[in-house]
């Protein structure tokens, strides 16, 4: 962690040329990393198992869970648990064994990580990962490089449904800092070669911004956008007060990493002429939902099992609980992803993918915050990613000039996780807004148990 923080002090001194060049570098390495050996094979068999019977997928999903019920006997926490629950993994209906096992929190992971680790696997072989997700809780863990390599080619499979290819030109709307904070002027942007993406700053867009972000859209003409659906809903809210519709309109935009609102989707579309099509998963590969050309959300029944437990009492809100077969590495079974989903109870609609349908994705709803100089920010759970001693957090805005940052904190929290903590606050927002830590033993959740990761008084 000191080494990507000396890294990122570095990056930020260099100038503007270089700093394209470092991301160039690291969309190289990334590259290789996930399309390197066997993806494309893996590639081909996904995108094949589209057109396969119903039959067909369940014995996948069989044959698949028994291995990862042989993986998980590897791992000290799931042979403790097996036993505890009489769960038999060898039986030739796994898919009946899983009923018996409890829902696995965040928590849970958290507390048992090495435990949970594949004792078979090499720690230094393996990928670490690192994930907030929907409640700003920080989770570390380990996976495969084929894991990795699987995952990005069922999102790869979901994008060619809509005729993106790797070769197509991205404009990225997302959280990374590519873009010092202190810099007070364009270009707010830098540019990945390898990867195909023009990757825009989330940081620095607000209305004294945004025609440097129009002027360089229009530029790089880029026809397919992606990123957090509050960065391009916010940008698209610009291209409609100022009335400048781009003279080269993009021919998709997809979004990831938080639900998309129906105003969100109304106001992009309107604004830059094409469809939004969302994208629902996380870094650990327990739950995969995509959307068809015809605007329905498919769960991606092969790539990993997942359940709908019912909300409370709620007979059309769902958790999402999922099992991550892909990654034998650090096996999660019944994992909460904290996420919601609404379920209609409507019939399934005729079209080209196949997988049980949600009418909508209910989770990682978020408010903007609002900085002293007018930028409005959403999807600040970067700011949490790598402290996995914080059991949840929230972010709440009672004015423009301060923030409220509560916290619930686990076993292992000390004053340097407080310090790493203002730290990464600090580089997203600037230190021109109030910042106060308030630490609690639980947060407030919705009416529909759903965390509100940001709350916002300010309008």
């Amino acid at each position: 962690m000191i080494a990507n923080m000396n890294r990122e002090r570095l990056y930020s001194c260099l100038p503007i040329g270089l700093q394209n060049l470092a991301c160039s570098i690291e969309g190289w390495r990334l590259a290789r990393r996930r399309y390197g050996t066997g993806y494309q094979e893996l590639n081909r068999e996904l995108v094949q198992r589209t057109s396969v019977t119903a039959d067909r997928i369940q014995e996948i999903r069989r044959c698949r869970l028994r291995s990862h019920f042989a993986a998980a006997l590897q791992t000290p926490f799931w042979q403790h648990r097996f036993k505890s629950y009489e769960v038999d993994c060898s039986s030739i209906d796994p898919l009946s064994q899983i009923e018996k096992l409890p829902i696995l929190t965040k928590s849970d992971v958290q507390e048992n990580a090495p435990n949970l680790l594949n004792r078979q696997f090499d720690r230094n072989s393996l990928l670490s990962c690192h994930t907030s997700g929907t409640t700003g809780a920080g989770l570390h863990f380990w996976e495969t490089h084929d894991a990795e390599k699987e995952r990005w080619a069922v999102w790869w499979r979901y994008r060619g449904v809509h005729g993106i290819k790797p070769e197509t030109w991205c404009g990225y709307f997302g959280g990374r800092s590519v873009v010092p904070l202190r810099q007070a002027s364009p270009p707010f942007w830098r540019v990945n070669h390898p990867g195909r993406q023009i990757l825009f700053s989330a940081y620095h867009l607000s209305g004294s911004t945004a025609e440097a972000y129009l002027d360089a859209l229009e530029r790089f003409a880029a026809p397919w956008l992606h990123g957090y659906p509050s960065v391009l809903a916010l940008l698209a809210g610009y291209v409609l007060e100022r009335g400048r519709p781009l003279r080269t309109l993009p021919r998709i935009i997809t979004i990831g990493a938080e639900n998309l609102l129906p105003q969100q989707k109304y106001m992009i579309e309107l604004a830059f002429g094409c469809c939004v099509r969302q994208h629902y998963g996380q870094a650990e590969s327990v739950a995969n939902i995509s959307e068809c050309r015809s605007g329905h959300l498919h769960v991606d029944e092969d790539f990993s099992l997942v359940e709908f437990v019912p909300l409370d009492r709620n007979e059309t809100h769902f958790r999402v609980i999922g099992t991550n077969w892909s990654n034998p590495a650090f096996p999660l079974f019944r994992y909460d992803t904290g996420d919601v989903v609404e379920i209609g109870g409507r019939s399934a609609p005729s079209c080209e993918m196949t997988g049980r349908v949600v009418d909508a994705i209910d989770g990682r709803q978020e408010d903007y915050v609002m900085l002293p100089n007018g930028v409005r920010l959403g999807r600040l759970d970067h700011i949490f990613k790598d402290l996995t001693e914080i059991r949840e957090a929230q972010i709440y805005q009672p004015d423009r000039q301060s923030l409220v940052i509560r916290i619930v904190r686990g076993g292992n929290y000390t004053d340097k996780s407080e310090q790493r903590l203002l730290e990464e606050a600090r580089k997203r927002l600037g230190n021109d807004i109030a910042l106060r830590l308030d630490y609690v033993h639980a947060l407030e959740k919705s009416r529909s148990g759903k965390l509100r990761f940001v709350i916002s008084a300010v309008r």
